[in-house]
């Protein structure tokens, strides 16, 4: 049985070493094409073009040393970081953006070390959901203090004027989860749920005071996914699902800027220049890339506004071409699976929901700005995991991957340690 172990493991190691090759070669490859595109030699995308695979490699061979993790889950997440510091680079304005985004990518990773840390160190949850959740409550509700608004939502604190801003709710993303990991674990009956269900619902109350729809969507749709997979309770997900959408409706009618987002969405053509434009513009953009692409540099991605945060997934779509948006999206569908089987693996139940919940939020994240670019959904003003540009969402998400990688290292460690036992067994009757 060991044996077969090993052989296991040492396959594992060989398919991630080609996949770490083949993500090494895109990276470097795509920042010598841009580096190189126009009369002009970038230095800074030069250097870049061998910053990234080498940073690749060294964060994926320190982190595998320190801890044993889901190496495929890993290298994904570096590629989907590096194809926006690739896109950012190609479409941005000036040579500030992506260099400021690869600033914040350094940042990511040392916040995803810090998250694998952070769940294999920490052991007494429990003990940690209140504060959590009081600290959740607190930044949420910071902006009203000390916060600005910005493209109609007052979600942004200002730490440095001019220089440094915060988006409070994309940090408190991995911190709800924790706090409804800790509630709804051990499979609670519905009144032992309800602390929790309170706690969701006041964050969810300050994000519509706040105009955040994007975040109130993501956290509520999440509380009511991890309620399901804790109790599997059918007829209560529902009527949270009924209450959601009946919330929706009221919100609908209660708030302008509600009414607007789903006017723009149902037909952007009545008002082509004005609260349409930047839909159309989605459109447009990833109509001309056609299959394969205008070339890197060579769209007119910037034509939407925010096409480098909001709209990331047209410019790149324009850019790459929807065969490469495709397979991008069977990335985060890989990230996800996986994600999904940590969570199937994991022998505390705490830990489960853990993974299961960071999963879901990846996918719901994805799911939304996909969508809204496409005008399959309405515009909620998410970002895209990884690619976008901003630190919050960057540091974030590298923080729940981090996570999420924790969990898949302890389950590697319980299931070696099970093995091992199982081949001692066999040792001593034999």
């Amino acid at each position: 049985m060991s044996k077969v172990a090993s052989m296991r493991r040492a396959l594992m190691r060989t398919n991630t070493r080609l996949l770490l090759s083949a993500v090494m070669l895109f990276q470097c490859s795509c920042m010598a094409v841009v580096a190189f595109r126009t009369g002009h030699v970038s230095a800074q995308c030069l250097m870049l073009s061998a910053a990234l695979p080498l940073s690749t490699m060294l964060v994926t061979n320190l982190l595998g040393k320190l801890w044993p993790v889901d190496r495929a889950i890993l290298i994904l997440t570096l590629l989907l970081d590096s194809v926006g510091i690739i896109t950012l680079s190609a479409i941005a304005r000036s040579e500030v953006t992506p260099r400021t985004q690869a600033i914040y990518s350094a940042a990511g990773i040392v916040a995803m070390f810090a998250g694998v840390g952070f769940m294999r160190l920490f052991r007494h949850w429990k003990k940690l959901a209140l504060p959590l959740a009081l600290l959740c409550l607190a930044a949420l509700a910071s902006p009203w203090v000390m916060g600005a608004e910005k493209n109609g939502a007052r979600n942004w604190v200002t730490i440095v004027p001019g220089v440094l801003t915060m988006q409070p709710s994309e940090f408190m993303k991995p911190v709800l989860i924790l706090v409804l990991a800790a509630g709804f674990s051990n499979r609670p009956r519905f009144l032992r749920c309800l602390p929790t269900l309170a706690f969701a619902a006041a964050c969810c109350a300050v994000l519509l005071s706040e105009r955040d729809l994007g975040a109130l969507l993501l956290y509520f749709l999440t509380t009511v996914s991890m309620f399901y997979a804790a109790t599997s309770n059918a007829f209560l997900t529902l009527a949270g699902l009924g209450m959601g959408a009946g919330a929706a409706v009221i919100a609908y009618r209660s708030f302008e800027y509600v009414r607007d987002r789903i006017a723009i969405w149902q037909n952007p053509w009545v008002d082509p220049e004005n609260t349409g434009y930047q839909l159309i513009q989605s459109l447009i953009a990833i109509g001309s890339g056609g299959l394969f692409g205008m070339g890197l540099g060579l769209g007119s991605p910037r034509n939407i506004p925010l096409y480098h945060s909001d709209f990331i997934f047209a410019s790149l779509t324009e850019e790459f071409g929807l065969i490469f948006a495709t397979c991008l999206l069977a990335v985060y569908v890989i990230v996800i699976l996986r994600g999904l089987v940590a969570a199937m693996n994991a022998r505390t139940s705490f830990h489960s929901l853990t993974a299961f919940g960071l999963s879901v939020l990846l996918g719901l994240q994805t799911m939304l700005i996909v969508g809204g670019n496409t005008k399959l959904l309405p515009l909620t003003g998410v970002t895209l995991p990884l690619i976008s540009y901003g630190g919050s969402s960057l540091v974030s998400t590298f923080f729940s991957m981090g996570m999420l990688l924790g969990i898949t290292g302890m389950n590697a460690r319980d299931e070696t340690r099970d093995i091992d036992q199982l081949a001692l067994r066999e040792e001593v009757a034999l």
